[in-house]
C-alpha cells in the first residue's frame, strides 16, 4: 500500500496535497517512523478517536483503543503533519471536550452528526475569515462524502459554496457527474470571503459499485482482483490495490480530479492492506 500511495503521488504535480485516511500504521516500520512514507502525504485523518468506535454512533471510544491510536496519532503529529480527527456524535458536552483535547494534542478534533457523512456541522472551532494556503493553517474542516440529502448538483454546489469551513474533504461529483473547474474555484472561496483548501474524496483501497469506472457485467462476473465486499458499507470492495488494472483505473480518476483543479486528495481505505495481511 505503501507503494501505491507513492506512484499516487508521482502521478500528479508536487503541488497537489495528499491526506491519508485509515491506516496511520502505514507511517510505522519497527515502531519507528518510516521517514520515506511519511514525507509522501501531507496530512492524515483518524475516524473515532474519542466517539464512534466500533460503528456505534455518540458512544465513547474505550480508552485502551483511544490510547492504542493516540500512540500512532502523536509522534506522527510532533514530526509536523497535520491530524484530522472525524468524531461521531452529538452535544455541547462532546464539543467542549473535543475542543479542550484539541489544545492537549494539536490534533483538528471534529464532531460529526452521522456516520454517514451526509450533512453539515458546526465546526468545534469558531469559522474565520483567514486565508487558508497549507494543512497547518486549518483550523477547521468539513468532511461530507455523500451528497444524497441534495436533490440536484447545483444545491449540493450552492450549500458547499456558502459555508465558511477552512478545508473540504468532499466528494466532488454528484449522480456520477464531477463538479467542473469553475465550480472547483469558486469553492476555494469561502463564504466570508476567505480562501480555503478544497480536497476530493479518492478510495483506493475498495471499489464502489457507483463509480463511473464500475462495468455493469462486475455486477455478476466480477474480476478477480474484486475481493469481498465490505460488511459496513454496502457496495464497497475491497480489492487487490497492488493489481495493475486497478492501479490504471485508480490513475485515470485521479486525471480527472487534476482536470477539474481540485487541490489534491482523501485516500481513503489505506488499511485494506490489513485484511490481505490477517
Amino acid at each position: 500500500m505503501r507503494d501505491f500511495v507513492k506512484e499516487i503521488r508521482n502521478n500528479t504535480s508536487s503541488d497537489k496535497i495528499i491526506i491519508s485516511q485509515n491506516g496511520n500504521e502505514l507511517y510505522f516500520k519497527n515502531d519507528k517512523i518510516d521517514e520515506e512514507f511519511f514525507k509522501i502525504t501531507d496530512g492524515t485523518t483518524q475516524e473515532s478517536l474519542y466517539y464512534g468506535d466500533i460503528l456505534k454512533f455518540d458512544v465513547a471510544t474505550s480508552k485502551e483503543a483511544n490510547n492504542e491510536l493516540l500512540k500512532l496519532l502523536l509522534p506522527i503529529r510532533k514530526k509536523g503533519k497535520p491530524i484530522f480527527v472525524i468524531n461521531y456524535g452529538k452535544g455541547e458536552k462532546k464539543r467542549n471536550f473535543l475542543k479542550q483535547e484539541s489544545l492537549k494534542t494539536n490534533l483538528i478534533n471534529e464532531l460529526l452528526p452521522s456516520f454517514v457523512l451526509n450533512d453539515f456541522y458546526k465546526p468545534i472551532n469558531d469559522y474565520n475569515t483567514n486565508d487558508i494556503h497549507s494543512l497547518n493553517e486549518v483550523k477547521n474542516y468539513l468532511c461530507l462524502l455523500n451528497p444524497e440529502k441534495f436533490s440536484s448538483m447545483d444545491e449540493y454546489y450552492q450549500a458547499l459554496k456558502n459555508t465558511n469551513y477552512d478545508l473540504l474533504l468532499i466528494e466532488v461529483s454528484y449522480d456520477n457527474i464531477s463538479f467542473n473547474r469553475e465550480q472547483i474555484e469558486g469553492l476555494k472561496v469561502k463564504k466570508n470571503g476567505g480562501k480555503r483548501i478544497v480536497i476530493a474524496y479518492l478510495s483506493i483501497g475498495e471499489a464502489e459499485d457507483y463509480r463511473f469506472y464500475w462495468k455493469k457485467e462486475w455486477n455478476k462476473n466480477k474480476p478477480d482482483w474484486i475481493v469481498s465486499e465490505n460488511e459496513n458499507w454496502s457496495g464497497n470492495y475491497i480489492v487487490k490495490y497492488w493489481n495493475p488494472e486497478w492501479k490504471k483505473i485508480i490513475k485515470e480518476y485521479q486525471k480527472k480530479l487534476d482536470e477539474i483543479g481540485v487541490d489534491g486528495y482523501l485516500l481513503d481505505t489505506l488499511d485494506s492492506y490489513s485484511y490481505f495481511e490477517k
